[in-house]
């Protein structure tokens, strides 16, 4: 999306400036002037990922006017941070998942419920040397 997000100058809010009724964060009740920020939108996704502080957020604006070269080093550095917090986050999920379906959506079978199954179906069982089962696709493992 290549618009430019606008800022208003009477609440500060920000918004997109191919439809002022679409505001960044959601707020539609001022009557301000709207002012063109020069960022465009897909910058201000990135920067407000890494601070929705409004004071912040002018200060890269300031940045952009001042020091493009500096600017774009930043954008470049807070694209890497949210790029790496993103995979630390997936290297770092242990939420145990079933490996049928990928649902964390599970249980541990108990030993009583084994325990029955085994009673009932005896060798035929599918819960013998199981310990989880998806509540989701039924798998067990």
């Amino acid at each position: 999306m290549g618009d430019i997000v606008k800022k208003c100058n009477k609440c500060g809010r920000f918004c997109v400036c191919s439809d002022v009724n679409y505001l960044v964060d959601g707020y539609k009740g001022c009557d301000g002037t709207m002012v063109d920020t020069g960022i465009k939108f897909n910058e201000y996704l990135v920067i407000s990922k890494i601070s929705d502080d409004k004071d912040f957020i002018q200060a890269m604006i300031d940045l952009k006017e001042k020091d493009i070269i500096e600017y774009n080093v930043k954008l470049s550095q807070f694209r890497t941070q949210i790029e790496q917090q993103k995979a630390n986050k997936v290297q770092h999920d242990t939420t145990p998942k079933c490996p049928h379906c990928n649902s964390t959506n599970i249980k541990p079978i108990s030993g009583l419920g084994r325990g029955a199954s085994i009673a009932m179906w005896g060798v035929f069982s599918k819960k013998i040397n199981k310990s989880f089962e998806c509540k989701n696709c039924g798998y067990t493992w």
